[in-house]
């Protein structure tokens, strides 16, 4: 399948732990152009890439991210036991200076940076703005920020990012004024928001559907008129032929 239709979501999730340094460079190695992570902030205010809100599956401890500093975190193994035992056990929780600093050595790939809501809900549009966007000046014309907190892609908006995407909660958002006025590059959703049968190319606002890891339905989905595809299965779907 084109590379150009493929978003590796967290990376090559199906064979690595998921938001690490070894998943993204494996999607792209793997020739994945895309890629889409997670990001929150330390107890201290540093970016890194997680996205549950607790430790307890990717880490196997307690509490969240916020309840951390950055040193603390880096004691801790991001490397998913239940799917992986001890295989990745050592694999740190990545920072997204790291990620920036990855992806300066592939001068194609283009970032979706997803805010979660969790460090919107417990530092705010402002502390959270100041930590994360100034990492992002080297890779600024290949990352649009995505995001369930439109309210936050408003404020990202106002402080003078212009690529924004909002993720959609249900599909009636994407006929909202909110959504209308981000003028957003990409809208995010889920495939069961989808309606059924519907011919999507007339959408104003590109696409992006998650999770999709069978190339029938991602070629269903494009025809249709999606634009993008976000997988688990990157390294599959790019091997795979129709």
């Amino acid at each position: 399948m084109d590379r150009e239709h493929l978003v590796a979501h967290r990376g090559w999730q199906r064979r690595y732990p998921e938001n690490t340094l070894p998943a993204i460079k494996g999607a792209l190695d793997a020739g994945a152009r895309y890629v889409e992570v997670d990001v929150q902030l330390s107890a201290d205010g540093v970016p890194v890439l997680f996205h549950d809100r607790t430790l307890s599956r990717i880490c196997r401890q307690r509490g969240a991210i916020h309840r951390y500093t950055a040193a603390e975190l880096q004691q801790f193994s991001a490397y998913e036991p239940e799917r992986f035992g001890e295989q990745f056990l050592g694999t740190a929780i990545p920072t997204l200076a790291a990620l920036v600093d990855l992806l300066t050595q592939y001068r194609d790939a283009y970032l979706f940076l997803e805010i979660k809501n969790l460090p919107v809900l417990e530092f705010g549009n402002q502390r959270v703005f100041d930590a994360v966007f100034p990492h992002l000046t080297a890779i600024a014309e290949r990352c649009t920020v995505i995001s369930f907190a439109h309210d936050f892609l408003h404020y990202a908006l106002s402080r003078g990012w212009s690529r924004v995407g909002p993720v959609l909660n249900n599909w009636h958002e994407l006929e909202t004024a909110g959504i209308a006025a981000l003028q957003p590059d990409v809208v995010f959703c889920a495939l069961e928001q989808l309606p059924a049968q519907r011919d999507l190319s007339a959408i104003v606002h590109p696409l992006a559907v998650y999770e999709v890891d069978r190339l029938d339905i991602a070629g269903d989905l494009l025809q249709r008129g999606v634009r993008w595809i976000e997988t688990f299965t990157v390294g599959e779907l790019l091997a795979a032929h129709p």
